[in-house]
């Protein structure tokens, strides 16, 4: 298995209470750069977490000419899209948290960015993947509930 280079923007709360711990248990992934508006907590999320040698920084363009295959966003939501789609055109794929983004214009010029690129993106809902939801995904598809004009979550 090829090993994939990690770039986190972002090294607040969500990153220290998911993404991080569940990626350093992944085999082929190395935490390989951190980035955060406070040095501090992409320093310290280097430093628990990243391999020797991590990149930590605090202007999230400066991680993108790093090494990275793969960038998670991990910001405040307004930040969501133009770094998204700053790390699509840099040849990134990404992970974004959720929400997409903070409008439909936003999570459109993500799309579009990432069509044009030819570069992966996803969001990080993660009930898409349960067995349920897609029990349910297959149901819409299928007709099998009919016109859909209303959901509630």
């Amino acid at each position: 298995m090829d090993t994939l280079n990690i770039g986190i923007i972002g090294c607040g709360g969500i990153a220290f209470g998911k993404h991080l711990p569940a990626l350093k248990k992944q085999e082929g992934v190395r935490l390989s750069a951190f980035c955060d508006i406070i040095p501090e907590r992409a320093a310290k999320a280097a430093k628990e977490y990243g391999c020797e040698g991590a990149l930590v920084c605090a202007d999230y363009r400066e991680l993108l000419d790093a090494k990275p295959d793969v960038i998670c966003v991990l910001t405040p939501n307004r930040q969501h899209a133009p770094v998204t789609v700053d790390a699509l055109e840099a040849g990134k794929h990404v992970m974004c948290e959720k929400p997409m983004a903070i409008d439909s214009a936003g999570a459109r010029r993500m799309l579009e960015a990432a069509r044009r690129t030819g570069r992966k993106l996803t969001i990080g809902y993660q009930n898409r993947f349960r067995p349920d939801s897609q029990y349910l995904k297959k149901c819409v598809e299928a007709g099998d509930l009919g016109e859909i004009y209303y959901a509630r979550a």
